[in-house]
């Protein structure tokens, strides 16, 4: 994944924010100690101008109470991860964070090495989080494509809801008629009389539409997306893609 995450830390104490700034860990784990805020409003605002890809909220109450912060950025933003440090301790608070998907609750003082461990779940967390928003809104174009909007058809709807639940496996003519509850045989002339394809044809360029996406997001490089395809080398994800697009990964490829 190309570039860095933008961090922001929230706490009431200038002295603390200033500590985590000068840590050498955001470098070397893929963040940039961004921006700053010293209560909820101000951490609540910053987060809304879709600049912030991660939080480390310091639990200080009552200006700074982790849950709170953390439900109000849910309610007015959307999600965006979190890592809550707090000065003890507190099982009620890290019960309520972990419950509205913070990434770590550590207690202080924090050392650079369990700091360290927690930037690495994070950095995991987003990057699984950027796929599936990528996944998602490659079905939907795929589709859209696929069948007007004013059209319905259940098998398209039923394929369609079968790629969705397959963002993390690579999809075969089998599970995809156990899906159906067809046998394979079956549900490959079904699906070649109804797509005028193969499940293996049509599935492979829909996966080279997502390719595409990845790729022009600039995020990734091509060894990256042949990975998150899950292909055996570089050199087979190519030349699949060449024969599907007409193009070269690399051609695509945002530097």
């Amino acid at each position: 994944m190309k570039g860095s995450c933008r961090v922001l830390i929230a706490d009431t104490s200038p002295e603390a924010r200033n500590r985590f700034k000068r840590m050498r860990v955001w470098e070397e784990n893929g963040f940039t100690a961004a921006a700053c805020a010293s209560n909820t409003a101000e951490t609540v605002r910053l987060c809304g101008t879709g600049t912030v890809d991660l939080v480390i909220c310091f639990n200080k109450p009552p200006v700074l109470t982790a849950p709170d912060v953390m439900r109000e950025v849910l309610r007015r933003t959307g999600e965006i991860p979190f890592i809550i440090i707090s000065p003890t301790d507190d099982s009620e608070y890290m019960r309520e964070c972990f419950l509205m998907g913070a990434i770590d609750y550590l207690t202080e003082p924090v050392s650079e090495a369990r700091f360290s461990e927690a930037l690495k779940r994070a950095k995991k967390h987003i990057k699984s989080s950027a796929l599936d928003i990528e996944y998602v809104r490659a079905a939907e174009e795929f589709f859209a494509d696929l069948l007007p909007s004013d059209t319905e058809d259940k098998f398209i709807g039923e394929l369609k809801r079968f790629i969705m639940e397959h963002a993390d496996i690579t999809a075969t003519t089998e599970n995809a008629a156990d899906s159906f509850g067809f046998n394979k045989d079956y549900f490959g002339r079904l699906f070649k009389s109804k797509l005028g394809m193969t499940f293996v044809e049509f599935y492979n360029r829909f996966r080279m539409h997502y390719a595409e996406r990845l790729l022009l997001s600039g995020r990734y490089k091509v060894r990256d997306v042949s990975e998150i395809l899950g292909f055996s080398s570089v050199d087979y994800f190519t030349t699949v893609f060449k024969k599907l697009t007409g193009k070269k990964p690399s051609d695509l490829k945002k530097f």
